[in-house]
């Protein structure tokens, strides 16, 4: 490629860019998301951030409604927003502009980013200006650049989805470059700003504090997580001054079971398990023996986060040589890579936009891999290279596929906003099919990396997985009785207070309150506190022949608590109404714990409930006590 063509393509390209974003900005996306952030940053602007979140369904980061109040806020220059018909048409072009176009600037603001990487690659004879990325031509990188902005994911994600996630990659970019500038106290700080707008870059803070770490030294790392800390308060506060810390606390912890499915249309390995129905099927189903199906994806996400923090090599500071600023840069991206893919494929509740960072991480990494296999006589011919042909189809690939997910993704919900060509393309044996693929890209990536890897890096995680898979399941293996408080309901509700393990229901409203569950004074250390009316599930797949529990009202509650508990099963292999097995007569307050013994051979379903034996839900503190299940 001539350097005197580069500038007019990569202009053409750019241009090619944002044509395409301007023209899909009118497409109404995912209305669902965009409905969200008119709902949301309105509550923020008209009633100020602390009340404004608390009276939404808002379920991000908290900071992240400062920047969902720009929104209307930028709206109401040209209408208002108040005007309750017009605001709120999925239509509404004023809004799809003021909404997607942050994000459409975060994707040229990554392609800059790209680019700043590239004239920064080069040293002086002094080394000024050095960084840890390979020193490359800057027409590799301004294509680099051109693949970001051109690649169909990215412009999907933003312009026509209506989504943020190029924002919270761009500040995640921005924290990793102040890294290499070796301006560690403003990486923390980013890096905090980055995880308060998209919580999913919370998965990269230990490995982004270990290569800190290694690259800066500890001095770094310090200084790296003051940052953070005096950032954190600072996004956070309006909650600290007005003591509504329990909103930011919920907002970090809240999604970890906000939508307990198998998989949110990520084509992943439980899109697969599910039969491309990943959103029909609860993650507390049992997977494997007694572990349900959530534990196993955070054991397989745990295993593959694991190697991508051994990729740093953790334990290098207790060795006398230190690598150069390249190697530890390439090991980090590998991590990123390893860490965001295990995340998307491997957890339940992975969302189809999950992997959208990976159009960044891999482009990045790509660079090294092309570079670390290439001559020096080889890099003026860098386009035509194997490495770079190598890394280009892989990356290709890759892009068809997740591109295919996100869109099929969108065509669910929205059938009349995705591509017509593809939009009856969405058979539940293509989406299978490209999910095993998307698994089997990653299995091909660690083939690929296999040579920067020690082979027990490998071997590691898996075997911690099996050994973590085996403790669960030793009482299958034992033929020992299982305490029900180690199940995870499928589904639980009760009109009052929250369900309690080893403690009564009261437990719910503050440690001022826990204690130990107890009917009449004695005393249990096993068991679930509830509360009229009440419903438990779980999930035994037939393992189990007997259930066998005390029962009784809580000595917490007061004298007028009255209930009946039941037990009903739903026979394996069998649909429809669940038989009861058991039910108590009614129990008083006074009334001493009472014991049962039920059969429950060939139960796939146990149902636990608690009625108010139809005198109101007072004082209705039921305990189910010692509850155990024997094979």
């Amino acid at each position: 490629m001539k350097k005197s063509s580069l500038p007019l393509i990569f202009i053409a390209g750019c241009m090619l860019a944002l044509f395409i974003r301007l023209l899909l900005i009118p497409n109404p996306g995912f209305e669902a998301d965009v409905a969200f952030w008119k709902s949301w940053g309105l509550a923020v602007l008209d009633f100020g951030i602390v009340k404004g979140l608390a009276v939404t369904n808002f379920n991000y980061p908290t900071p992240f409604g400062y920047f969902l109040a720009l929104m209307p806020a930028a709206y109401r220059l040209l209408s208002d927003p108040h005007n309750f018909n017009q605001y709120w048409q999925n239509t509404n072009l004023l809004f799809l502009i003021v909404s997607k176009l942050p994000a459409i600037i975060a994707d040229f603001g990554i392609a800059g980013l790209i680019l700043w990487i590239g004239k920064n690659v080069h040293s002086d004879k002094t080394g000024a200006g050095k960084i840890g990325f390979p020193d490359l031509p800057l027409s590799f990188y301004s294509v680099l650049a051109l693949v970001y902005l051109l690649n169909p994911v990215s412009w999907m994600d933003s312009a026509w989805w209506g989504q943020v996630d190029s924002i919270g990659v761009i500040v995640f970019l921005g924290a990793f470059l102040l890294v290499l500038t070796k301006r560690p106290f403003l990486a923390g700080m980013v890096y905090m700003v980055a995880m308060m707008t998209k919580l999913q870059n919370m998965i990269y803070g230990p490995i982004f504090f270990l290569f800190i770490w290694q690259y800066v030294g500890f001095d770094g790392l310090v200084r790296s997580l003051a940052g953070s800390l005096v950032t954190f308060a600072g996004l956070n506060i309006e909650f600290i001054l007005s003591g509504s810390m329990w909103k930011v606390i919920e907002s970090l912890t809240g999604n970890y079971d906000y939508f307990p499915w198998l998989s949110l249309n990520a084509f992943n390995l439980w899109w697969i398990i599910s039969g491309a129905r990943g959103m029909q099927f609860s993650d507390k189903l049992l997977s494997v023996g007694l572990v349900n199906a959530k534990t196993v994806g955070l054991s397989l996400f745990s295993a593959g986060y694991l190697l991508a923090a051994l990729m740093l090599k953790p334990f290098a500071f207790l060795k006398k040589y230190k690598e150069d600023a390249s190697t530890v840069t390439y090991h980090f991206l590998t991590a990123l890579v390893i860490a965001n893919a295990a995340f998307f494929l491997f957890q339940t509740e992975s969302h189809d936009r999950y992997a959208f960072p990976l159009i960044v991480f891999l482009l990045l990494w790509g660079v090294f891999y092309i570079r670390r296999h290439l001559t020096t006589k080889e890099i003026p011919k860098v386009f035509t290279s194997g490495p770079f042909r190598a890394v280009s189809f892989f990356y290709v690939l890759f892009t068809l596929f997740y591109f295919y997910n996100l869109h099929a993704a969108l065509v669910f919900n929205y059938p009349h906003n995705g591509m017509p060509i593809l939009s009856n393309l969405i058979q539940p044996n293509l989406t299978i099919s490209v999910s095993l693929l998307l698994i089997c890209l990653f299995f091909f990536f660690l083939l690929v990396i296999r040579r920067d890897v020690a082979v027990w890096n490998f071997l590691v995680p898996p075997a911690l997985v099996i050994c973590m898979l085996t403790a669960k399941n030793l009482p299958l293996i034992t033929h020992t009785p299982v305490s029900l408080t180690t199940l995870t309901p499928v589904s639980a509700a009760q009109d009052y207070g929250i369900r309690q393990i080893n403690m009564p229901v009261n437990a719910y409203s503050g440690f001022d309150k826990w204690g130990s569950l107890s009917v009449q004074y004695a005393f249990y250390r096993r068991g679930v506190g509830t509360h009229a009316n009440s419903i438990q599930t779980f999930d035994v797949k037939g393992h189990f022949t007997r259930f066998s529990f005390d029962y009784g009202i809580d000595t917490e509650a007061g004298p007028r608590g009255s209930v009946v508990f039941e037990v009903y099963g739903l026979p394996a292999g069998e649909a429809g109404d669940y038989k009861l097995l058991f039910a108590s007569e009614k129990i008083g307050r006074y009334d001493l714990p009472r014991h049962a013994d039920v059969n429950i051979t060939g139960v796939s379903s146990l149902k636990l409930v608690v009625t108010d034996a139809g005198d109101g839900i007072t004082d209705d503190h039921a305990d189910w006590l010692n509850p155990k299940l024997y094979l």
